[in-house]
């Protein structure tokens, strides 16, 4: 497989010029000038496109498309304030990368698909029902409604306390700039998550760094099902029948609103992280292939 390193220019919405950075991956045996489909990934929360996504680059690339990744700002090699996730800027990155695709000789522009997983699951959504020229898109493991996926498994009494301990810390923001900055692993909810992220800050040094931990405000404030029903793309989306990080509940909220062509698929006895890998990721990837076939 042949991968080449880009960057790309984007102008924030408040005026600031930034590099992210991408990369276009495809078969070492392929003739330069010939423009083929393209699958964009969008990879997912605080994460960086070395982080889980090359088996699923691998097999668009064996099956005959270009794969492209890239990180949102403040993330791995892009640059940006470092850690800070906005759900609304992650999906204008995503635009900015997609409309960069469109003008490369090596890519289709009337044939890109967009993939994401998890907060990027959501994002590609969002996305899609921004822009009429994608093709069409697969979401992996997202959700209906952030306040859902932050605050779901609270009490009525506990939810309100951690809901007034955000506003209390988002106002000191404002008026103060001052705010709390902790580990990746710290704005983590879930178990399975604490300890997938404290493996992969030991092997990449882009995840060992402290983030807002308003980036959890920010994600309470997301709800990607308002944006479900303007999606007019066939839409594959994929779930983890084990899933601890976004339960299977959240997800299918999603999907339900989608109005366009959709076909929804449960890996079975699949936990969230374990899609990435082994015989999930080779049936999962094999299901996304033969949809990336019907419909790109």
């Amino acid at each position: 497989m042949d991968t080449q390193q880009h960057y790309v220019e984007i102008t924030t919405t408040t005026g600031e010029n930034l590099k992210l950075s991408v990369r276009i991956h495809r078969g070492s045996d392929e003739v330069a000038e010939t423009s083929r489909p393209a699958v964009l990934l969008c990879h997912g929360f605080c994460c960086i496109q070395d982080v889980l996504l090359p088996g699923f680059v691998q097999r668009f690339v064996d099956a005959g498309y270009i794969a492209v990744t890239f990180d949102y700002r403040g993330y791995g090699d892009s640059e940006g304030e470092i850690g800070r996730i906005v759900p609304e800027e992650q999906i204008n990155d995503i635009m900015a990368v997609f409309d960069w695709c469109k003008t490369q000789p090596c890519i289709n522009a009337r044939r890109i698909a967009l993939w994401g997983t998890s907060l990027g699951g959501c994002h590609v959504v969002e996305a899609a029902a921004r822009r009429a020229d994608v093709k069409c898109v697969i979401s992996q493991m997202a959700f209906a409604s952030g306040e859902q996926l932050v605050t779901g498994d609270m009490g009525i009494e506990e939810k309100q306390r951690f809901i007034a301990t955000m506003a209390r810390m988002a106002s000191k923001k404002k008026h103060s700039n001052q705010e709390l900055f902790v580990p990746i692993v710290k704005v983590m909810t879930d178990e399975e998550s604490r300890v997938f992220f404290e493996q992969q800050e030991k092997k990449f040094d882009a995840l060992a760094i402290k983030i807002p931990y308003l980036t959890v405000w920010e994600t309470m404030g997301y709800r990607p099902v308002k944006a479900a029903a303007n999606v007019t793309q066939p839409t594959l989306m994929v779930f983890a029948e084990q899933d601890k990080v976004i339960a299977l509940d959240y997800g299918l909220a999603l999907y339900r609103a989608i109005g366009a062509e959709k076909y929804c698929h449960i890996q079975p006895d699949a936990r969230h992280y374990e899609i990435f890998a082994g015989e999930h990721l080779n049936q999962v990837a094999a299901r996304e292939v033969n949809w990336l076939r019907k419909y790109l």
